[in-house]
């Protein structure tokens, strides 16, 4: 953060001025509400995408039950051509 793009609050009252250790201070308490804010949206971030265990198998289980079904294997059998297509394209073109 630089000090042009955030002003201090002292800027807006030209009778208060503040020392070089209450800018020190300023700053650093400024740093520390930054990273208690960003340690608080990962710790939201991370639970978001946690799955219980029950729910972890119960996908799993789901996921199985699509790939082994008929609609599944007809459209692996039909996309076929198209998948050995890109994959020669990626190894021969780099």
């Amino acid at each position: 953060m630089s000090a042009a793009s955030n002003p201090s609050w002292s800027e807006d009252r030209p009778d208060s001025s503040l020392t070089p250790e209450e800018q020190t201070a300023e700053g650093r308490l400024e740093l520390l509400d930054r990273v208690i804010g960003l340690e608080q949206q990962l710790q939201e971030l991370q639970a978001a995408n946690l799955l219980t265990p029950t729910e972890a198998v119960a996908v799993e289980r789901n996921l199985a039950s699509m790939r082994s079904s008929l609609t599944w294997r007809a459209g692996r059998v039909v996309t076929l051509p198209v998948r050995v297509v890109r994959y020669v394209k990626r190894r021969v073109l780099g």
